[in-house]
């Protein structure tokens, strides 16, 4: 399906980085995840992804909207996905067009993960 896409998910619920990381590898992705926006802002920096699936709600001082606002700045080349459980139009709005690539609402299933990282990679392809 999707070849050599790089994934970094960001979530602190270790049953939702389980479940995103089986989906992307079945795609052909490779896949990485970490639990808060602090270790994702250290691996962004250590390594090149393509896409960040992130939730938007954290335990602790930063949160997805934080992480977005980072890697639009110093990681113009990896794209963000924000997802949470409160994901409205308004908000959905106003993170895609502070450069969100996408925002789901939470729960959503394989199908949606794997439409979302066709559309990506397709963005990548016309990209580069």
């Amino acid at each position: 399906m999707i070849e050599e896409t790089s994934v970094l998910i960001v979530d602190d619920d270790d049953d939702i980085r389980y479940a995103l990381s089986k989906i992307f590898k079945k795609c052909n992705c490779i896949v990485n995840d970490v639990a808060s926006v602090e270790d994702a802002l250290d691996e962004l920096s250590a390594n090149h992804y393509d896409i960040v699936f992130s939730d938007m709600w954290f335990h602790g001082t930063m949160g997805g909207e934080e992480l977005l606002h980072t890697a639009v700045q110093q990681f113009e080349q990896t794209m963000v996905v924000l997802i949470s459980c409160s994901m409205d139009a308004e908000r959905t709005a106003l993170l895609m067009s502070q450069g969100a690539a996408f925002c789901l609402q939470k729960p959503f299933y394989e199908d949606t993960c794997l439409e979302v990282l066709s559309k990506l990679s397709t963005l990548q392809k016309k990209a580069a």
